[in-house]
């Protein structure tokens, strides 16, 4: 791919994609063989005990919804939890593919695992509908930044050291136990039987301080978060913390929105979160797969703004259906920058209805 190629592929994604209906996709059963449970890569000491931990724990599944008609839920988000990105465990010269379902590692296990071993990511597009066309790409993408954010910041959190590389990240040896990390905040998609909504009665302002303070700041993104009843907080828009304009900036961020409140009710929100970057400026940094690294990077910041509006005790819903020369003028994104992703997030209004399915030996 050129970069010309690569640019062209931008606006296919952006401004001049098209999405059109299409079958479910009917995937194949897996393939018969030997299944070998996480678990028992504890056999190989406290790293294989923390490996397991981290597998389990970011990409095998959380918790079930019953109002949701996409389950199940991991660590990270997936549009219609398609789960479109695998993840593949790489040691002791082989390759064994994660089952997640099973929490379990295909075709066997690793004799030994070292030092470090290599968890490679491997993109499953297949998995959505064809009637995505080309647009599964950008989903795909930042699929991968979320999930390796999500390695790579639960990896610390057990001790490991984490080197993100390519299509994939090193884990290593550091100051692991072996035993569980710290158990994560409950999360939930914001879902009920009328579709996604946050609760109506204001937000408190500790909620949007805590988001707003931990939004990343990577060069090659650009944020602007919306805010909507949160107590001592003025509507409008605001650059982290800091308000920029005053003025009813969700329901401007509603107007862009290209699905009924019955899908997602964008006016109810707390906050909404825009994330811009500049395509052309990615591929003439990084060359051709620089866009795909600017959608990569946006899944990864996105990632760490769900954390974060988890710990605050809210949830965080990604979107992508958007009409995005309104939202670009909408946020003034520079000229070159394109919307790479809309964070909503808000206090569900219903809780108690999931099931946890964190494994008990967690």
């Amino acid at each position: 791919m050129t970069a010309a190629d690569a640019l062209a592929t931008a606006y296919r994604h952006g401004p001049g994609r098209v999405i059109g209906k299409g079958p479910t996709p009917r995937l194949p059963p897996p393939a018969p063989a030997t299944r070998v449970p996480l678990t028992d890569l504890a056999a190989g000491g406290r790293f294989g005990a923390a490996l397991a931990h981290l597998l389990t724990d970011v990409a095998t599944p959380r918790r079930w919804e019953p109002w949701n008609q996409y389950n199940d839920h991991r660590a990270y988000p997936s549009a219609r939890s398609a789960f479109p990105v695998d993840v593949v465990l790489v040691a002791d010269g082989g390759a064994w593919p994660l089952d997640p379902v099973r929490r379990a590692l295909v075709g066997g296990a690793p004799a030994r695992l070292g030092s470090s071993v290599r968890l490679d990511l491997v993109r499953r597009r297949e998995r959505f509908s064809t009637g995505y066309g080309e647009f599964a790409d950008v989903l795909v993408e930042l699929e991968v930044g979320h999930l390796i954010a999500a390695l790579a910041d639960h990896a610390a959190q057990l001790g490991l050291r984490a080197q993100v590389g390519g299509d994939g990240l090193v884990v290593s040896s550091d100051r692991e136990t072996g035993e569980p990390g710290p158990r994560p905040p409950v999360r939930s998609s914001g879902f009920g039987p009328r579709g996604v909504s946050a609760d109506p009665r204001p937000l408190p302002a500790s909620a949007f301080h805590a988001v707003a303070t931990a939004l990343p700041r990577p060069a090659n993104l650009r944020h602007r978060l919306a805010v909507h009843n949160v107590v001592g907080v003025p509507d409008g828009w605001y650059d982290g913390p800091r308000l920029i304009a005053e003025g009813p900036a969700m329901d401007q961020v509603r107007a862009t929105y290209g699905h009924a409140p019955n899908i997602v009710d964008v006016g109810s929100a707390n906050l909404a979160l825009v994330i811009t970057g500049d395509p052309a400026d990615a591929v003439a940094a990084e060359g051709p797969d620089g866009y795909r690294g600017l959608l990569r990077a946006a899944g990864a910041c996105a990632q760490r703004v769900c954390a974060a509006t988890a710990e605050a005790g809210l949830f965080c819903r990604p979107v992508r259906s958007v009409h995005d020369e309104d939202l670009e003028a909408l946020v003034r994104a520079p000229a070159g920058h394109t919307v790479l992703y809309l964070l909503v997030a808000g206090r569900p209004r219903a809780t108690g209805f999931t099931y946890d399915l964190t494994p008990l030996e967690a």
